[in-house]
């Protein structure tokens, strides 16, 4: 049985990234089901295929649209990007979810060390490139911008002559070092485009029961072995991500930059500064500027 499509986004589009899995699936169904358009990124096009397939199914929306890209090469993000861009110049709201974890240090094609690479450039690039679509929209009402990042950013603030981890790697490192690099992305973003009528904003999903965990090596494993019955369930994961994308209350509509959980406010790093987000920015400008 189909499940009935509520009226409240229908007419909008939202971008997500990382979206055949976890908390990036569950959204999706959610805002496939209040009849959003729905741009999904994947990485793998069966899994991908298989969660439109699903998603459509569920919702009876037929309104979904799947794009491929791979979040490790900055060539394919700013491909996709453009692909998007050709059939969606209005974008409502950017979900930037996509992430991985990585149990040893590996470098990209094109230079940077692959968590780095994932989690962070690549959505910087993709919210750069997208940027006019979802002014179009701030023409309209507030677009949306949201970033997944975690509690994990408290691990330790970043060393910007080493951003690609070349000296004391760890996966907790990396991993940690990267979200703190969504939620500093965030509160920039906000900064450099609140005028134009798009609202910003970073969360912290909680530990999730999804496949992540299985991606970063043997420490990971064996955590998520440990605290696997004290995880929260997708769906829980999922709450905060959905109401800062779509809900209509006040905080959730004018988030301005802060970072979330349990749609509340939450406790940033003090690590986590304005000056830390905008040589983060000025950098990333830099390093992704071939790409653009």
């Amino acid at each position: 049985m189909t499940s009935e499509i509520a009226k409240d986004l229908i007419g909008k589009v939202y971008v997500v990234t990382g979206a055949n899995s976890g908390i990036g699936f569950s959204a999706v169904s959610n805002f496939a089901n209040r009849g959003a358009r729905v741009v999904m990124v994947c990485r793998n096009i069966d899994l991908g295929l298989e969660a439109l397939d699903k998603i459509r199914s569920k919702t009876n929306n037929n309104s979904l649209e799947l794009f491929i890209a791979d979040f490790s090469s900055l060539a394919s993000v700013s491909r996709v990007a453009e692909e998007i861009l050709e059939k969606h110049p209005r974008i409502d709201v950017l979900c930037n979810n996509a992430g991985g974890v990585n149990g040893a240090r590996r470098i990209t094609a094109e230079g940077f060390e692959t968590t780095f690479a994932v989690n962070h450039l690549a959505g910087f690039l993709l919210t750069q490139k997208l940027l006019p679509a979802l002014e179009r929209a701030g023409e309209i009402h507030s677009a949306r911008v949201v970033f997944t990042s975690s509690y994990g950013h408290t691990n330790s603030p970043l060393d910007f002559d080493d951003l690609n981890l070349a000296h004391g790697y760890t996966t907790i490192k990396a991993y940690g070092r990267s979200k703190l690099m969504n939620l500093l992305t965030d509160r920039e973003l906000q900064l450099r485009v609140g005028d134009k009528n798009i609202v910003s904003s970073s969360f912290h999903p909680g530990a999730v029961r999804t496949p992540i965990w299985r991606k970063g090596g043997l420490v990971s494993v064996l955590l998520s072995f440990v605290l696997y019955p004290f995880m929260r369930n997708i769906e829980k994961g999922a709450e905060t991500f959905i109401w800062l994308a779509s809900s209509e209350d006040d905080t959730a509509r004018n988030p301005n930059g802060d970072y979330h959980f349990d749609r509340k406010l939450g406790s940033a790093a003090p690590f986590a500064t304005k000056e830390a987000a905008e040589q983060l920015w000025l950098i990333s400008e830099e390093l992704t500027r071939p790409f653009i």
